[in-house]
């Protein structure tokens, strides 16, 4: 059973899967106090999707319930936090996904609350070698369409941030994204992103198909 941690709650227009990374730019005075703690305290943030609201200069969001663990693994120079009119770049690294219990907003402004960690079931007989080497070749495919820098390199060694990695680069809606993260097994996730894996190729596929049509059309008359 793991405890309950406390720790600052940033929300924002995005679902971190564990394993991905988060380029942030932080510009506003309440999360540069917050990243400011985190920094100085060696403390984790919990990244969590916004359910209602908006991400910045307005009242604080309400953020969805599970959520996923960050660290802060590189960052600017910890001194430009407190200059005026400068935006402070860093870097979050998922870790693990986490339900959020309650929550508030600081004396900063900012929310803080108590959450805890969401384990998830990672094994199944169903995720075969075969299956697996499946899901890559949709993946790779997926990714050489949306111009994705190192497809090739992928491999099925760390099938879990293989499915998360894909996520990331899906074409979907936040609210979509959000649920795959809610989904309680990295069974369903990975069957879900499977699907969608393939009904995306087949459709790009279908475009590419019309397009060359097209193209031997005009060919034809020019």
């Amino acid at each position: 059973m793991f405890m309950e941690m406390y720790l600052p709650i940033f929300p924002l227009n995005t679902v971190l899967f564990p394993g991905t990374t988060l380029e942030l730019q932080i510009f506003e005075e309440r999360y540069k106090k917050m990243i400011y703690s985190a920094l100085t305290t060696n403390q984790d943030i919990g990244i969590f999707c916004i359910k209602e609201g908006i991400e910045a200069y307005g009242p604080l969001p309400t953020p969805y319930e599970i959520g996923t663990l960050g660290k802060i693994y590189e960052h600017d120079p910890i001194e430009n936090l407190f200059q005026n009119d400068v935006i402070f770049r860093i870097n979050i690294m998922g870790l693990k996904k986490i339900k959020l219990l309650h929550y508030y907003e600081s004396q900063d402004h900012y929310l803080v609350g108590n959450a805890i960690i969401q384990e998830e079931n990672i094994f199944s007989q169903n995720i075969t070698t075969e299956k697996k080497n499946e899901f890559l070749k949709e993946v790779k495919e997926y990714l050489k369409y949306q111009n994705i820098d190192n497809v090739d390199q992928l491999t099925t060694d760390n099938f879990i941030l293989l499915c998360h990695l894909a996520i990331k680069y899906l074409n979907i809606s936040l609210s979509e994204k959000q649920k795959l993260l809610q989904l309680s097994s990295f069974e369903e996730r990975w069957k879900e992103t499977f699907k969608t894996l393939k009904q995306k190729n087949e459709i790009i596929k279908q475009l590419q198909n019309v397009q060359e049509h097209r193209k031997d059309d005009y060919d034809m008359f020019n």
